[in-house]
């Protein structure tokens, strides 16, 4: 194989392979047309590539004739997609001239076929054949130009004006690559290929046509620019998505910090017009959580007189991204109207595009009712947060620096050769001087990497804050290279640290801040006052000293696992916690914990309440509970007393009955041993009943705290009736108790409970009185609802209360009696309610009143951990 065959083949196949692999990723993106014009292009110039290795074989006129012939199509084809290429990639060059180009074109192509043989020769009078390099022969034609061809020339005159005037247009706009690259590629070769053309045509060498190989430089060139869009794309895809990632981290990380600074977060997905926002950032705009965030949406919200201001601000970010930062005023759903801080920033896509924007808002309502002088520095915050600059530098083996970039540069206002060598540390405050240039050096001595804050004087000759960061370099055969470090200006975090302390040592809480090891670092006046120590003696201490000892073996532990597993939270929930005063006694607590992120590490706020004025109301009003509770239960067995009296004396009386006739029987020698045997069976089931009856009595008006327990219902059921028998008997009510057969068992106070059963039961008999003997009925009944609870209801057959105040009957001091206190229903409810239930009332039906206690049911092991 020649070498021109395998030159010519390879173009087009080089051609080829490029028109196939845009034409693939123009169908996966259809809405860029600039691949399939590209791809269009280089089939085209492919095409071009194998028509000249054909002519330049030719071996007759009339071969070399037609190929010049069917050589005009592919040229109309790239012609037509080099200059709609220009005029979609580049956004510019005169429509007008495209279309001229087009028209031409198209017309030098119609009369190529009109009039034969060809547009480029009238006639080919014969082949000449030119040796070249290697020995290689090629045929070149002899023959008459075609005035016609003149068309064809035009039109690639036209084409190279075209690509002229976009050339300068896109210069002048700033995209001095994309001018270079493509511009200057397309002027370049087409000129090449004119001359080329023309010197061929008329006779002026005799040279066979090679104009594939000029359209191939415009073919690598578009490719190769391309190629850096795409790549440019997709990495603009990847940082989206690991920007999108990081923030869905970095939310669970400074929650505490941005609600702290009363931060909203927002991620704008831009073409889809999705706004991604943090529950803060709904909370300051009144959203609800499920309703999806849109920027029309949020415009909405947005006071009308800077609405207008916020499309323009809008529109343009959309046309020239970077960043931004604006005031505005929104209206709340709840009527209130809110000023707002927003900071963000657009990123564009390889068009040119906007495809995100991410950013914070913030309520500034209270700074903006502040003084002036507060308002100017919040102004010049943002002024300086906006223009924040990354500064990055890099030392060689000797310590001396050998690099830093445009952003420290314009920071420091100083050129590079200012800076080089050891010219940077003119720029460190002299307080800082020392300390900088020793924990650089110890570091470089030991290969470390470091970490140090100093101050630097910026341009306008004020010093800031800045964070270095160095990294040592090594080379792959771990030679040392020297260090490469980044520098970020921390200068408003340092503020806002010293503006946080200060909040927290106002707050009228103990406030303690310790770090992950347990070492308070913060602590203020509170704090101070609360636990008897002075600042001196907290800071720089271990938090276990402010814990009674014998919890402080296990607070390590506790303060392990929060730092493993960081979240805002109440410590301690379900136990009783205590801090330890500098003299050694205790007093309970409250402690709420919040992890704060920071350069340093982790963290620890802690928020400390003491509760002792509260503990000791608590104990007071639970013991007042249980004097009126009993106070009750006193009043109760008072009203039963005659009743109870009765039922006393019924077994007393069989005693007295039984061993009188014990007695007589014995005078009369007339009694065996087995009838004395029953007879004396009776007067111990009789003295028991008796002892039953007043161990009720006497439990039902102890004093003492309560005993919880598990209680059976059936069991509680049988006591009730046990101590109301007599008095039903007297009131004449038939008492009818339907209880399951597994009717279950509670956790709590058998005295308390059979309190509430007995003022309901007598509360029945009392509203029964007016009924005649024979309509006097009272059921209780005990079940389960299904849900775990267990249902005991007590039903009369009374008149009912008035309607409407169900809810009432269980106020304290409201009584349907005219002689009743008011108190029996407020306590049998509070005593329902201390056990995890509920009591209420209704009217039945078919007449009377129905009370449902409703209690939940307890397991056996519930009696292993009483509450």
């Amino acid at each position: 194989m020649s070498w021109i065959t395998l030159l010519w083949s390879m173009d087009a196949a080089f051609c080829f392979t490029a028109a196939g692999i845009y034409l693939l990723i123009w169908s996966k993106r259809r809405q860029n047309w600039v691949y399939l014009l590209f791809s269009s292009s280089a089939l085209a110039t492919g095409i071009i590539a194998e028509l000249e290795l054909i002519g330049m074989h030719a071996q007759t006129t009339a071969q070399y004739s037609a190929v010049l012939r069917w050589a005009q199509l592919p040229i109309w084809m790239l012609t037509l997609s080099i200059v709609w290429f220009g005029r979609l990639y580049l956004r510019a060059g005169r429509l007008w001239l495209a279309w001229c180009v087009c028209g031409v074109r198209t017309l030098a192509l119609l009369l190529n076929f009109l009039f034969p043989p060809n547009l480029n020769f009238r006639e080919i009078t014969s082949l000449g054949h030119l040796s070249w390099w290697g020995g290689e022969t090629v045929s070149v034609a002899v023959g008459v130009p075609n005035p016609w061809s003149l068309i064809g020339q035009l039109s690639t005159v036209l084409l190279l004006i075209f690509f002229v005037d976009a050339t300068i247009a896109v210069w002048r706009r700033g995209e001095q690559r994309r001018a270079l690259l493509v511009g200057g590629s397309a002027i370049l070769f087409i000129t090449l290929a004119l001359v080329q053309s023309v010197l061929v045509i008329w006779g002026a060498v005799q040279w066979p046509f090679i104009n594939s190989v000029p359209y191939l430089g415009i073919i690598a060139a578009m490719g190769y620019e391309l190629s850096y869009d795409f790549l440019r794309a997709a990495k603009l895809a990847q940082d989206f998505q690991t920007s999108e990632a990081a923030l869905r981290e970095s939310e669970a990380r400074i929650n505490i910090a941005t609600n702290a600074a009363n931060l909203g977060l927002w991620l704008w997905n831009i073409p889809g017009d999705q706004l991604r926002v943090t529950q803060k950032w709904r909370e300051l705009f009144g959203f609800p959580d499920s309703e999806p965030v849109t920027f029309d949406r949020l415009l909405q919200l947005v006071h009308p007189e800077d609405r207008e201001r916020m499309k323009q601000l809008v529109q343009q970010m959309f046309e020239h991204g970077g960043e931004y930062e604006s005031e505005y005023r929104i209206s709340r759903p709840d009527g209130s109207t809110r000023w707002i801080l927003g900071y963000g920033s657009v990123e564009l896509d390889e068009r040119g595009k906007p495809a995100f924007a991410r950013g914070v808002s913030r309520d500034i309502t209270t700074r903006k009712l502040a003084e002036e002088e507060l308002r100017e520095s919040e102004e010049r915050f943002r002024t300086v947060a906006n223009a924040a600059p990354v500064l990055i530098w890099m030392s060689g083996p000797d310590r001396l620096c050998t690099f830093f970039n445009k952003g420290w540069l314009d920071f420091t206002g100083r050129s590079l050769e200012q800076e080089l060598g050891n010219g940077w540390a003119e720029g460190v405050h002299l307080e800082d001087l020392d300390r900088c240039l020793d924990v650089y050096q110890n570091s470089f001595n030991a290969r470390e990497s470091f970490t140090m804050e100093y101050r630097l004087r910026r341009s306008d000759g004020e010093y800031r804050w800045v964070l270095d960061s160095g990294t040592p370099r090594f080379a792959p055969d771990g030679a040392f290279l020297g260090y490469i470090g980044s520098c970020i200006d921390i200068t408003e975090r340092k503020s806002s640290e010293e503006q946080f302390r200060l909040v927290l040592d106002a707050a009228p809480n103990a406030m303690i801040m310790v770090d992950s090891a347990g070492v308070i670092n913060f602590a203020n006046a509170s704090a101070a006052t609360v636990f008897g120590y002075s600042f001196s003696e907290l800071i720089g201490c271990q938090i276990e000293m402010l814990i009674p000892e014998r919890f402080r073996a296990q607070h390590p532990g506790y303060r392990k696992h929060f730092v493993s597993q960081p979240s805002s939270r109440a410590m301690g929930v379900g136990r009783d916690l205590f801090g330890r005063r500098k003299d050694g006694t205790e007093f309970p607590v409250e402690v709420g914990l919040s992890p704060i992120h920071t350069a340093e590490g982790l963290f620890v706020l802690a928020s400390l309440i003491d509760i002792t004025a509260r503990k000791e109301a608590e104990l007071e009003h639970e013991r007042q509970n249980m004097e009126l509770a009993r106070a009750g239960r006193v009043a109760l067995m008072g009203e039963l007393a005659a009743s109870l009296a009765h039922e006393v004396n019924n077994p007393v009386g069989a005693i007295v009955a039984n061993a009188s006739a014990g007695q007589r029987l014995l005078a009369a020698d007339k009694i065996g041993t087995e009838e004395m045997t029953e007879l004396l069976a009776d007067i111990v089931a009789d003295g028991r009943r008796a002892g039953d009856i007043i161990r009720g009595i006497r439990s039902m008006v102890r004093k003492g705290e309560a005993q919880h327990s598990l209680v059976q219902i059936n069991n509680l059921i049988d006591d009730l009736l046990r101590i109301v028998h007599g008095e039903a008997i007297g009131r004449e009510v038939r008492v009818t108790v339907e209880v399951d057969s597994d009717a279950g068992q509670v956790w709590g106070d058998s005295v308390q409970l059979l309190q509430v059963l007995l003022n309901l039961t007598v509360n029945a008999f009392e509203a029964m009185t007016a009924l005649p003997a024979n309509a006097r009925s009272l059921i209780i009944r005990a079940s389960h609802d299904g849900n775990g609870n267990i249902l005991v209801k007590v039903r009369d057959s009374g008149p009912g209360f008035p309607s409407g105040i169900s809810e009432q009957l269980f106020e304290p001091f409201f009584s349907t009696k005219a002689e009743g206190t008011g108190m029996g229903l407020a306590i049998a409810r509070s005593i329902v309610e201390a056990h995890g239930g509920s009591l209420s009332a209704e009217n039945c039906d078919d007449g009377g009143a129905c009370f449902t206690i409703r209690l939940p049911e307890a397991k056996e092991e519930k009696s292993k951990s009483p509450p």
